[in-house]
């Protein structure tokens, strides 16, 4: 059974940027203005280049973590920013027991991965403070993610007329 998974990279920024803003509001004190706005990604280049490789990165565990069942990937690699400023595309090939419930599953926990393993970067760079609290949320992100790929659904008995 092959299931599509399109993961639109722009809804990646927009929560990477919109949990980066939300920390750097509930960090100010009314005295650290500086320190807040730059621990709140933007679309300026080198914050969005940042923002991107941390993805492109991620997107790298992903493909390793679906290895088994990742289908129809380019099998050429280089150092270069790859990762689509629109959208990625991931092909499974999954057993035909494999419960479809864990598909939605399977998307949020490759989302969810993904916004916080590069939100951690970030916050390695602008606000250490906060990097482990994400770094640990990347991790049980891809817990969930190996999980739900290990869904299957019970067999059922077919007659011999079936």
């Amino acid at each position: 059974m092959l299931i599509k998974i399109n993961i639109n990279v722009k809804e990646l920024v927009y929560d990477i940027q919109n949990k980066t803003y939300l920390t750097g509001r509930s960090r100010s004190d009314g005295k650290n203005y500086r320190q807040v706005a730059l621990m709140q990604a933007n679309n300026d280049d080198e914050n969005l280049n940042q923002i991107l490789r941390s993805i492109g990165n991620a997107f790298a565990k992903v493909k390793a973590e679906l290895a088994e069942v990742l289908t129809g990937h380019d099998t050429q690699g280089n150092n270069t920013l790859n990762i689509s400023t629109e959208s990625e595309e991931l092909f499974l090939e999954m057993p035909e027991n494999f419960n479809q419930a864990a598909t939605d599953s399977i998307i949020a926990a490759i989302h969810q991965y993904i916004v916080a393993f590069a939100t951690s970067e970030w916050f390695m760079i602008t606000n250490k403070q906060d990097t482990e609290d994400y770094k640990r949320l990347s991790e049980t992100s891809l817990e969930l993610l190996r999980e739900s790929l290990c869904k299957r659904t019970k067999p059922s008995r077919t007659t011999i007329n079936d």
